[in-house]
C-alpha cells in the first residue's frame, strides 16, 4: 500500500501578520479559493490504487483539519502536541504505517507548496515509487533550480548517472555566491522535501542516527497513545530535529534523487508570493485594489475592502490584514520570523 503523508503541522511564521498561530499558511486561500492543504489533498487524490492518506499536524490546529480533511479517517490524522520538526512526524507516520502494512511504502509531502502542473507531479511520484519497490532506495524529489535562491537547501548529485541520480550530499542554505556556485555546476538540486520510500527503511534508518526518537516513538505508538496531552510528555524529550540533518545527510549512499518534472515554489514568504499575484506595469504586486503613483516592485496583500495608494515608494511588502498592518521594504523580508517572535501572544 502506498502511504501518502503530507506534513501539516508548520508555523507558517514568514507570512504573519496572515499566518497565525491558529490558523498557520497552511489553511490559508493565498492563491485562488481553496487552502494550500485543499490544494495538495486534491494533487494527490488517486495517486495509487492502493492508497492511504495520513496527516501529520498539530494538535493546535485540529478544528482547521477536521474541517479541511474531513474525507480522512480521524485515525489517520496524527496530532503533535508540539512541535519538534520533520524527524518526529515522519517517524511517526512510519510506526503507523507499518501497522498497517509491513511492506509500507511513504511518500512524504508539505502540505504548503505550489505546483504547476499534476500530471507532472504524479508522473514523477509514480517513477520514485516504482524506483523503491525495484531497489528499496531512499529517494528524494529534486528540484531543477531556475535561479540563485539562497533561502532553500541544496542536494548535490552525480551527473554521470542517467534520470536517477545517486546523492553526494545536503548542503544548508547558502549564501548568493555559493548559490550562484551550485547554478552553474549544474550538479545541485533544490531541496524540496518530498520523499519516497519503505516505512522499515526509514525507521530503520532512524533507529541508527536518532535512537531516542525511534525508542520513544515506538514506545507511544506500540501502546497506541493518539491523545496529544498524554503525548506531551514524550515529545518534550524530543530533540528538535528535521530528516534531512538528523537521518539524511548520514544516508547519501543508499539515496537517489529524482529531478520533478514539474516546477515548484514553497512559497516561503511574502516576496515570492508576488509572482504569482496580478501585476501592474510597474511590477507592483497585488491581490487588492491598489493605485501606485511613480512605485515599482510592491507587493500588496489586503483582506480589507479599504483603496491602498502607494505614491513614490519602491520594493515594499504590505500587508494589510483586520488587526495588524505590516511595511517592510522586500530585502528583509526574512526578518518577519524575527518581528513574529518579538510580538505580544494575541497578534502571534
Amino acid at each position: 500500500m502506498i502511504h501518502v503523508m503530507i506534513m501539516a503541522g508548520g508555523k507558517g511564521t514568514r507570512f504573519w501578520p496572515l499566518s497565525r498561530h491558529y490558523k498557520p499558511k497552511q489553511f490559508l486561500s493565498i492563491l485562488g479559493d481553496r487552502s494550500l492543504l485543499e490544494t495538495t489533498l486534491s494533487r494527490v487524490d488517486g495517486l495509487a490504487s492502493d492508497q492511504h492518506n495520513w496527516i501529520l499536524g498539530s494538535a493546535l490546529h485540529q478544528d482547521n483539519l477536521n474541517r479541511i480533511c474531513a474525507d480522512i479517517d480521524d485515525l489517520s490524522i496524527l496530532l503533535e502536541p508540539c512541535g519538534r520538526n520533520t524527524a518526529a512526524c515522519i517517524a511517526w507516520g512510519a510506526f503507523e504505517a507499518l501497522k498497517q502494512d509491513p511492506d509500507a511504502i511513504c511518500v512524504v509531502l508539505s502540505a504548503d507548496a505550489w505546483v504547476d502542473s499534476s500530471a507532472g507531479f504524479r508522473e514523477t511520484i509514480q517513477l520514485a515509487i516504482d524506483v523503491v519497490k525495484q531497489k528499496d532506495s531512499l529517494v528524494t524529489i529534486g528540484i531543477p533550480p531556475t535561479r540563485p535562491h539562497t533561502g532553500y537547501g541544496y542536494i548535490s548529485v552525480d551527473t554521470s548517472a542517467d534520470g536517477i541520480l545517486p546523492v553526494q550530499s545536503f548542503t544548508e542554505k547558502p549564501n548568493l555566491e555559493e548559490a550562484a556556485s551550485y547554478l552553474a555546476q549544474g550538479s545541485y538540486y533544490w531541496n524540496a522535501g518530498m520523499f519516497v520510500w519503505r516505512a522499515q527503511h526509514i525507521l530503520d534508518c532512524i533507529q541508527r542516527h536518532l535512537p531516542h526518537h525511534y525508542d520513544c516513538i515506538k514506545s507511544f505508538t506500540n501502546q497506541d497513545i493518539r491523545d496529544p496531552k498524554q503525548l506531551l510528555s514524550y515529545y518534550e524529550a524530543l530533540e528538535p530535529i528535521s530528516i534531512d540533518y538528523g537521518v539524511l545527510e548520514h544516508e547519501t549512499a543508499n539515496m537517489v534523487l529524482i529531478p520533478a518534472r514539474f516546477a515548484w515554489d514553497d512559497i516561503g514568504n511574502w516576496s515570492s508570493l508576488a509572482s504569482y499575484l496580478p501585476q501592474d506595469e510597474s511590477q507592483n504586486a497585488s491581490n487588492h485594489d491598489m493605485v501606485a503613483v511613480n512605485s515599482h516592485r510592491n507587493m500588496v496583500f489586503s483582506e480589507s475592502n479599504k483603496k491602498i495608494v502607494l505614491g513614490h515608494v519602491d520594493d515594499l511588502i504590505v500587508v494589510d490584514t483586520e488587526d495588524a498592518l505590516l511595511i517592510l521594504p522586500k530585502e528583509h523580508d526574512q526578518s518577519i520570523k524575527q518581528i513574529y517572535d518579538n510580538l505580544e501572544s494575541e497578534y502571534q
